[in-house]
């Protein structure tokens, strides 16, 4: 008896636990999937109320987007200063990480510094940011998105890869220093690909900070240099919501951010879980 009650009660708990996950991915890929269709429909029923479910899918919001609209300059915009910026907080992040962790270059006050600069809200440091980049002309410029997008990645990705280098076992650097190799040998050929796993899953993050930010992209940007976020909130107009090319849009803007992190999903879920774990 005391069998098929425990049998049960590992049933009932695993029926629930399915439940409960099936709740929380319908919960996320429902609004997707709402866009999605949204996306596909003309002008003429996309803002019929109630919502029209049969319909014969059209792509005419998609060809709009790069027919009437400057999308794929947004687009580009965002992809260059996502990949610049992604590639520099990780490189320098991962440096100075490394440098934190197995030195403890700057003691206690340092690491503090970096975790009030990360948590600090960027309206704190957008008017003298914007002074700055007036000051020097580089409004309306990819140096200044860079710079102004740097000002929260790198210590994002420092404070994110000290846990991950303090993961990696010192013994193993020390039977490196013991084979004969040097510090930065050391560094380039054991510490970091052990650490992979961590750099991936960070500049992941770090990419996708960046191509969602706004704040900044708002204020330092103009015709030249907009990125998706901004475009995409020209489509709330003064005439209205445009549903058909928002929501087009959106989906093009969620796609290679999907499409990236299933490419490294592997490395990304072993980052992951050794971040959770220490």
């Amino acid at each position: 008896m005391n069998i098929f009650g425990k049998k049960s009660r590992t049933i009932i708990t695993q029926t629930i636990a399915y439940i409960i996950l099936t709740g929380a991915v319908l919960l996320v890929l429902l609004p997707i999937i709402w866009i999605f269709l949204t996306s596909l429909k003309s002008k003429s029923i996309v803002y019929r109320i109630p919502p029209v479910w049969l319909f014969k899918p059209k792509f005419q919001n998609y060809t709009a987007l790069f027919s009437e609209y400057p999308f794929s300059k947004y687009f580009l915009n965002s992809a260059l200063v996502g990949i610049i910026t992604t590639t520099l907080a990780t490189l320098f992040g991962s440096l100075a990480a490394y440098s934190i962790s197995r030195y403890n270059t700057g003691g206690n006050g340092l690491q503090g510094f970096i975790l009030n600069s990360y948590t600090m809200p960027s309206v704190v440091v957008l008017i003298p940011m914007f002074m700055l980049m007036q000051v020097f002309g580089l409004i309306d410029s990819y140096i200044a998105l860079i710079i102004s997008y740097l000002s929260f990645l790198l210590p994002f990705n420092i404070w994110m890869l000290i846990g991950y280098f303090d993961g990696v076992s010192r013994e193993i650097e020390e039977a490196a220093f013991v084979d004969g190799a040097t510090k930065l040998q050391t560094l380039f050929y054991v510490t970091l690909p052990l650490a992979a796993p961590g750099i991936a899953a960070t500049a992941l993050l770090s990419f996708l900070l960046s191509w969602n930010e706004f704040i900044f992209a708002l204020i330092l940007t103009g015709n030249k240099t907009r990125t998706l976020p901004i475009g995409i909130a020209n489509f709330l107009t003064h005439r209205g919501v445009l549903m058909g090319e928002l929501s087009a849009a959106t989906i093009l803007t969620i796609g290679p951010v999907v499409i990236l992190a299933f490419s490294i999903r592997r490395y990304l879920v072993r980052g992951l879980s050794l971040g959770g774990i220490k």
